[in-house]
């Protein structure tokens, strides 16, 4: 199933929430004071780890995260967590091989010949002459 949005009235929550009366907008991950810098709503828990999908989201399972100081990094490990738990959920119901040592015989050693075994070529005519 797909991530699952917020809709415009709870989006607005969130955002009003991190409204400051006289700085303007927060990072709620932070404290950082955004001012005209970027930001982005995103999930407390993230949605990948969500069992129940069909709940609707609230102001509750959201916060609004800067993009440079808060939510890139909170993406990048979210992004490794729920990596994490889908190998995992794999592993348990038997969906992947275990890695183990291969079994075949594999390809022989390369012996390097010795110098006394082989003889260097004798010199190549470059030009034939030629007969009149």
């Amino acid at each position: 199933m797909a991530r699952r949005e917020f809709s415009r009235t709870v989006y607005a929550e969130i955002v009003k929430r991190a409204m400051h009366p006289k700085h303007g907008i927060f990072c709620e991950g932070c404290g950082l004071i955004l001012g005209k810098k970027l930001y982005a709503v995103d999930h407390i828990k993230p949605d990948g780890l969500e069992v129940d999908k069909t709940r609707k989201l609230t102001a509750a399972d959201g916060q609004l995260l800067g993009v440079e100081c808060c939510h890139k990094p909170k993406t990048k490990i979210d992004m490794a967590v729920i990596s994490e738990a889908k190998r995992r959920e794999e592993k348990h119901l038997g969906m992947k091989r275990p890695k183990g040592a291969i079994k075949s015989q594999g390809f022989p050693k390369y012996a390097k010949p010795s110098p006394t075994l082989s003889k260097p070529l004798p010199p190549r005519k470059l030009y034939q002459e030629r007969l009149p």
